[in-house]
């Protein structure tokens, strides 16, 4: 028996599920397109995509968009990843001076690997070098702290940005005595 393709499988009970709500048979549906029932019944059970030209003739048909009829099965929404406030959080690095949070989980899968770094009063990072062609953008959310990148000091305040190259040496240093909060997306994701 040949296996099933997801997006059959997905396609096929979306067809099926809006045939039925608008209490349509499977001939009917069959007439109205000009699509054999055979083909539509293997589409409804995932034994074939079907081509986009049927979709079209299916989705108006049932009285809606393609958009429509592919929104249902549309994988980005797997990708979605919802995390709770800070209980969520794992804690990538924490010394006496600072605490690094990812933002996301299962940060193997992404491309974007979001962080929450918080620097005590006078804290600092420690000196990172990463990958050539791995980017980082830092945001600073509260405080203001000094951005090393080798020979050059950046110094940010709250709302500030600075967006460069992760392979030139880098450290964070908070040179208040109150604590700094930054956001940082690391890309591609490499901690």
């Amino acid at each position: 028996m040949p296996r099933k393709n997801t997006i059959a499988v997905e396609l096929g009970i979306r067809i099926r599920d809006l045939r039925r709500q608008k209490k349509i048979t499977l001939i009917e549906l069959s007439k109205t397109t000009g699509v054999a029932q055979a083909t539509l019944s293997r589409m409804e059970t995932g034994l074939m995509v079907g081509t986009v030209k049927n979709h079209q003739k299916i989705a108006e048909a049932l009285g809606i968009s393609l958009a429509q009829l592919y929104g249902k099965i549309d994988s980005r929404y797997e990708k979605i990843a919802h995390q709770h406030a800070p209980q969520d959080r794992k804690v990538f690095a924490k010394t006496d001076q600072m605490k690094c949070e990812l933002l996301t989980q299962e940060i193997s899968k992404k491309k974007i690997t979001p962080l929450l770094i918080t620097l005590n009063g006078h804290g600092k990072s420690g000196v990172e070098e990463l990958d050539r062609g791995v980017e980082k953008l830092i945001f600073v959310l509260e405080g203001t702290v000094q951005l090393k990148l080798e020979e050059r000091e950046y110094v940010l305040n709250p709302y500030d940005t600075l967006y460069f190259d992760a392979s030139i040496p880098h450290q964070i240093l908070n040179p208040a005595g109150k604590q700094a909060k930054l956001f940082c997306a690391v890309s591609p994701s490499k901690i």
